[in-house]
């Protein structure tokens, strides 16, 4: 049976890609992906890049499945972050790919991992955002204090991308390093943050004390 597919032989021709954009945002997180549809909503050509094979970072890759910052604490909390926010437990929501927990201090919302990525890539791709994952930060070029074009190693080749902003939502300052911006760390110790973990098998009814999880850890 003949589909009629047909097939060419292609060839590496060894040298590396240029592309333009308005808006280059560097980091396909939620901030990096906040940054590029609230930039494409406005009209801006953006070109969206991460040195992971997929978009969503850390929220989509790391089995976190935990919105932390959306409310305030306490018992009267009120949300505060909005922007995609909005989107994102609208569109979850009706999904039933959210689910609330609202403790005595904290208000946490719960999600479905692989529902936020496929919102990641509809979103980013309905808005029209160029999109190339994959792609380590290798240069940055500067003419004085501008930056003008940037130089990522990725499986297909080199890509040069230059745009009139940029956008560092890598997480840890790799743009800014790269350009030679300068950055701050600590100088008398490490910084400290939090640790999440996921606790699973657990009846609401019969929940172990912050004691008793403590412990077992």
């Amino acid at each position: 049976m003949s589909f009629g597919i047909a097939t060419e032989t292609v060839r590496f021709a060894g040298s590396g890609r240029s592309v333009g954009a308005d808006i280059c945002v560097l980091g396909a997180g939620i901030s990096g992906v906040s940054a590029a549809l609230e930039a494409a909503a406005l009209g801006r050509r953006v070109i969206l890049m991460d040195g992971f094979p997929a978009l969503g970072g850390q929220a989509v890759n790391s089995i976190i499945g935990t919105f932390c910052g959306l409310y305030s604490n306490g018992r009267d909390c009120y949300r505060f972050t909005y922007g995609i926010a909005d989107r994102l437990l609208r569109e979850l929501g009706a999904e039933g790919a959210l689910y609330w927990h609202r403790g005595p201090v904290t208000t946490i919302v719960y999600y479905d991992e692989i529902a936020l990525s496929r919102w990641v890539e509809k979103a980013v791709v309905g808005a029209g955002v160029t999109v190339a994952v994959g792609a380590v930060l290798l240069a940055v070029h500067r003419e004085g204090r501008r930056i003008r074009s940037l130089e990522f190693a990725t499986r297909y080749g080199n890509l040069s991308v230059s745009a009139t902003g940029y956008v560092d939502a890598s997480g840890d300052a790799a743009l800014a390093w790269q350009a030679g911006i300068e950055c701050r760390e600590p100088a008398d110790g490490p910084i400290f943050g939090s640790q999440q973990i996921v606790v699973e098998n657990v009846h609401e009814a019969c929940q172990p004390t912050r004691n008793e999880v403590t412990e077992r850890l």
